[in-house]
């Protein structure tokens, strides 16, 4: 072999130092690189597993905020609701109050007028006395007493009245 160029000790010796330097990679290099990727894969299935748990907590937080949102939207279209019923009831009430205070205000016009009425008939039948008296005495041309004469007017007046 030595014709064709292949020294064999020298292939031996090449052989030899491969299968070492295979062992030597095998044993410093592979298993090395090999725990590290097994380390690297637990790492990234522990982040994995770590994201699916937040992201399972960020979606029960999300529903709790959602839950507490519509809580908060009942409760502000309850006291909206309340306010507007109070407000409804406010306006009853002025209303109420208003109608009672014409109420009343027509009632003392009314009583006012009444009043003013029932003077004005006194004060019509004393001028209607004064009058009947001072015609009657010029008619009969003699004086009655002034009280006499005012009970006949009087008399007169009432009969006038029925």
């Amino acid at each position: 072999m030595a014709g064709l160029g292949l020294d064999f000790p020298l292939i031996l010796a090449y052989l030899i130092n491969f299968i070492i330097l295979i062992v030597a990679l095998r044993a410093f290099a592979y298993k090395p690189v090999l725990a590290m990727l097994e380390r690297r894969k637990q790492e990234i299935a522990e982040g994995l597993n770590a994201a699916n748990k937040v992201r399972e907590e960020a979606e029960q937080e999300r529903a709790r905020f959602e839950s507490e949102l519509e809580k908060a939207r009942q409760a502000s279209q309850e006291e909206a609701s309340q306010i507007a019923k109070a407000t409804a009831d406010m306006r009853e009430n002025i209303l109420a109050e208003a109608r009672e205070e014409a109420e009343a205000i027509k009632a003392r016009a009314r009583a006012e007028i009444e009043a003013e009425r029932e003077a004005m008939y006194a004060e019509i039948r004393r001028q209607m006395a004064d009058l009947t008296v001072s015609l009657t005495r010029r008619v009969i041309g003699q004086s009655l007493d002034e009280q006499k004469q005012r009970d006949l007017v009087g008399q007169f007046l009432t009969d006038l009245g029925d």
